[in-house]
């Protein structure tokens, strides 16, 4: 059944006018526009209550399709979904620079370095330091032109050479002395190698150490200085004491004892 558009007058049969859109649900009609426009026009003292609640009406209308226009849909969880990634960034940083993640123990990186040594494994060793000794091991092996594997048995020929090749590292740890500011300074450091890293620990750790081969064996007591910086714990110095040491740590000014078979030993 046809109707005539309250609009513009036009015969349509469909549920919308399809000259002027007058009806058109999905969209206020043009034609609706200048009508209401036109209406907003009536002065107020002649404005009946009706005419009032119809004018709020529309204003409410215009509203609501505005911020429907202005809003994505999606905006939301595209938002939700940067804050999420943005505040695990944060949390994966956080738990790196306090070592809870991707870290080592001050023990693992000791024996990191005496594996690196009796393996020639050149990769692992310099891992053991810090960037600027890292970086001093990287030019002079390049300046040497030597491959990893043939600086590695360059470093440490005398090893080979006093105690037999395949020999063997036993390495058993003694106290661990957290030390203060006070105990350390960075600034000769800082002045050899360039740069210093910031370090949140500092730990003097005596280690016992015997090699062992089919030339002849040897042990001493090292006094191994590592530093945890970034999450890391990495070795900056050591001292030694040449002379040898009983199972307990304890100075033997005699004959070198034995292998303790239960400590770690690397071949």
């Amino acid at each position: 059944m046809g109707k005539i558009c309250k609009s513009c007058g036009h015969y349509y049969s469909g549920e919308y006018c399809d000259k002027c859109g007058y009806g058109k649900p999905a969209e206020v009609a043009e034609s609706v526009k200048k009508y209401r426009k036109a209406a907003k026009k009536k002065p107020l003292r002649m404005q009946t209550e009706e005419d009032k609640k119809l004018y709020a009406k529309w204003a409410k209308e215009e509203k609501q399709g505005q911020v429907q226009k202005r809003t994505d849909p999606k905006a939301k969880v595209h938002f939700l979904i940067v804050v999420v990634i943005a505040a695990l960034i944060v949390l994966g940083f956080a738990l790196y620079k306090s070592g809870a993640v991707f870290s080592n123990t001050k023990e693992e990186v000791i024996q990191q370095y005496f594996t690196a040594i009796s393996q020639g494994d050149y990769d692992k060793f310099v891992k053991c330091f810090p960037k600027e000794i890292k970086r001093e091991y990287d030019d002079d092996r390049q300046a040497s032109g030597l491959s990893k594997e043939e600086y590695m048995k360059a470093l440490y020929q005398e090893f080979t050479d006093t105690y037999g090749a395949g020999y063997s590292i036993t390495v058993k740890f003694g106290d661990m002395t957290p030390l203060s500011p006070d105990d350390y300074d960075m600034t000769a450091y800082k002045e050899q190698h360039g740069s210093a890293p910031k370090l949140s620990e500092v730990c003097e750790v005596v280690t016992n150490i015997e090699f062992r081969g089919a030339k002849g064996s040897q042990q001493s007591k090292l006094f191994i200085y590592v530093g945890r910086s970034g999450g890391y714990w990495h070795i900056f110095g050591m001292d030694e004491d040449m002379g040898s040491i009983n199972a307990d740590g304890s100075p033997n000014e005699g004959e070198i004892p034995p292998v303790v078979e239960n400590e770690d030993t690397i071949k």
